[in-house]
């Protein structure tokens, strides 16, 4: 093998939280032979595999992960223009393309600005921000089925998308590339312009000063997530070091020196107030990585959890 695989390496650091334990092996590709590499050094040793982008969105148990990290935020992150359409590697970070997207002057991705994920995550979970999310300009993904152990593609029309959901999300997949087409063009200073308004508007909003994983649960239909925690009484409520946000109650934040089991428990705790004084089941946004002690409220399904 070409590429470098470490062992028991910190995930620490390679997760906006800056929570968790340590991968048992570790890695990071450059290409997609590598990644089929990987994978299938991974497979022929049954090793449990992480695929992580910039670690967004994501809580690392405090026992690490037992088995191999991928991650493709690190050196799997090009783009490639052909006039109006943009194809991304997935570890590219979804900030750095709208920039670029919003400097050519091309519409549909501006309100996009800020979100702190990569292409992949963002794909798979049809990222989006007040009006707009990346259905809205997608155009051809092509990913890896890991049970068929084969390459795909598929179109916009076959990728199911929804409400921070994909046909990807319920697939065991990893995103490879995503192609990108703009079909209209608009003023380049209007657009700068909306990209600096909401980049303003998550600075304000946001607790972007403390480690966090951006939205801890989805918003319930009829209804916002940080509304219903807030008025449920939980602003400020604090379990270690993890702490729901003073400035917005659907993040929580690391004080310092919190643990994911901390983080787990306060999201364990908020799914039960709110369901106890609102009758609103919470579905976490957040991806649980590896083992946790702290059980969630009902049924819901999360993954690797």
């Amino acid at each position: 093998m070409n590429m470098v695989i470490q062992k028991n390496v910190s995930l620490k650091n390679k997760n906006t939280y800056n929570i968790g334990g340590k991968a048992d092996y570790y890695c990071e590709p450059g290409s997609i032979d590598d990644i089929l590499e990987i994978l299938q050094w991974a497979d022929s040793r049954r090793v449990p595999l992480l695929v992580i982008g910039n670690g967004s969105n994501l809580l690392i148990s405090d026992k690490g992960w037992p088995g191999v990290v991928v991650n493709l935020s690190k050196n799997y992150n090009k783009c490639e223009w052909d006039n109006n359409r943009v194809t991304a590697e997935s570890g590219l970070m979804l900030n750095k393309l709208v920039n670029q997207v919003v400097d050519l002057g091309f519409c549909g991705m501006e309100e996009l600005s800020g979100i702190p994920g990569t292409i992949g995550g963002g794909v798979i979970m049809n990222a989006g921000a007040f009006s707009m999310t990346l259905q809205d300009t997608i155009h051809t993904v092509t990913y890896y089925d890991l049970e068929e152990k084969k390459i795909y593609s598929r179109k916009k029309d076959e990728l199911e998308f929804g409400y921070r959901s994909s046909f990807l999300k319920r697939k065991p997949s990893i995103v490879l590339t995503s192609s990108f087409s703009f079909e209209k063009k608009c003023d380049k200073e209007i657009l700068a312009s909306k990209r600096a308004e909401i980049q303003a508007k998550r600075r304000d909003k946001q607790p972007l000063d403390y480690p966090n994983c951006g939205s801890v649960f989805k918003r319930p239909e009829k209804n916002y997530a940080g509304t219903l925690i807030e008025t449920s009484g939980l602003k400020g409520m604090r379990i270690g070091d993890a702490e729901v946000s003073g400035k917005h109650a659907n993040f929580i934040i690391n004080k310092g020196n919190a643990t994911a089991e901390d983080v787990r428990a306060l999201i364990s705790l908020i799914q039960k107030t709110v369901l106890d004084k609102t009758g609103v089941m919470l579905e976490p946004e957040v991806i649980f990585a590896g083992e946790f002690k702290t059980s969630l409220v009902g049924t819901i399904k999360t993954d690797n959890s």
